[in-house]
């Protein structure tokens, strides 16, 4: 099998691995969404499982890169898709690679998007729960001078009624 058949190859398997974690990524949306926190900590354990698969796959498409190059005669230790796709004299291998080079980039912008909602919903939380501690948590009392500068206090819960 040729470098150029295992890097396609390899590369569709990074649109599956991708899919996979766009997938995961609507998931953890439904979770913050909903508020299941325990279900959460599993959730991101699998993200971080599929982006490990993608990170080990994104070094193995670099390495048949450059093998495919060095076979061409190229010397270089950092090509881009484009370049490859450039050099195809092969019209099913150009087209088989910008197919698979588009559907990378779609994934990985609708994974960027989810992640920065999935980001924004996470903060929505983390600063609703900030504000209820501090409603419940006992404070200091104000300081002050005068006859009621003791009965002011900065929570409810401590407040006399």
């Amino acid at each position: 099998m040729t470098a150029l058949n295992i890097l396609i190859q390899t590369m569709e398997t990074m649109v599956d691995a991708h899919q996979r974690l766009l997938d995961l990524a609507k998931g953890k949306q439904t979770i913050l969404v909903d508020g299941h926190i325990q279900e959460l900590q599993s959730h991101v354990y699998r993200e971080g499982l599929c982006v490990e698969e993608i990170q080990k796959l994104e070094q193995n498409r670099k390495q048949y890169v450059q093998k495919y190059m060095e076979q061409k005669g190229y010397q270089g230790n950092a090509f881009t898709l484009e370049e490859l796709i450039a050099l195809q004299v092969d019209d099913s291998s150009r087209l088989t690679l910008t197919k698979i080079a588009k559907q990378l980039r779609g994934l990985i912008q609708e994974i960027s998007h989810l992640n920065e909602s999935n980001q924004q919903l996470i903060q929505t939380s983390l600063s609703y729960i900030q504000y209820s501690i501090g409603m419940f948590a006992k404070k200091e009392p104000a300081i002050g001078y005068g006859p009621n500068a003791k009965n002011r206090y900065s929570n409810m819960l401590d407040a006399k009624v």
